[in-house]
């Protein structure tokens, strides 16, 4: 009777932790991989917007220095209208460069140096969550706090009726 009870307790106690640590890691786990590809998507922004500003910084530096330039822009935005035969053109001093230097830049994030904490609990997950679809009723709002709840009830109930110390009888 007393390897029956050993069994019994065994099987609630490891049925319970079976439901309850899904319950409890899954949840953290899917948030974590949400945030990894928003990331990366900031990333791909960022990657973009720096493209975006390199064009922009070339441009005003041709506006600058490029009168060619001005007049093929002025053209291509106002049309030949531009080309009076009686029209003069005045020269206009640029005005005093600001010798007050820009505050240094921050130090660059690195998206390529934040990796998993563990990356073998990781990969464990992702193969469990593409092999059973079905794992994410573990972290739905709706059925989770039911298997915890269950999970609880299981270890509870193994610890309380069938856990005895090791040398009572």
């Amino acid at each position: 009777m007393r390897g029956l009870e050993a069994l019994l307790f065994w099987l609630m106690l490891l049925t319970g932790a079976a439901v309850l640590a899904p319950c409890l890691v899954l949840p953290a786990w899917l948030e974590y991989q949400a945030q990894l590809e928003r990331r990366q998507a900031a990333v791909a922004y960022l990657a973009a917007l720096e493209f975006r500003l390199d064009a922009v910084q070339k441009q005003i530096e041709h506006l600058h220095n490029d009168p060619a330039y001005v007049m093929r822009l002025a053209e291509q935005e106002f049309g030949r209208a531009l080309d009076a035969a009686d029209s003069e053109t005045i020269y206009v001093a640029p005005s005093p460069e600001d010798d007050t230097p820009l505050p240094p830049m921050p130090p660059r994030y690195d998206p390529n140096s934040a990796g998993d904490v563990v990356p073998e609990l990781s990969a464990f997950l992702e193969q469990v969550v593409q092999r059973y679809p079905h794992a994410c009723v573990f972290a739905v709002g709706r059925t989770r706090p039911f298997l915890m709840a269950i999970g609880g009830i299981l270890i509870v109930t193994a610890v309380l009726l069938l856990g005895r110390p090791g040398g009572h009888r």
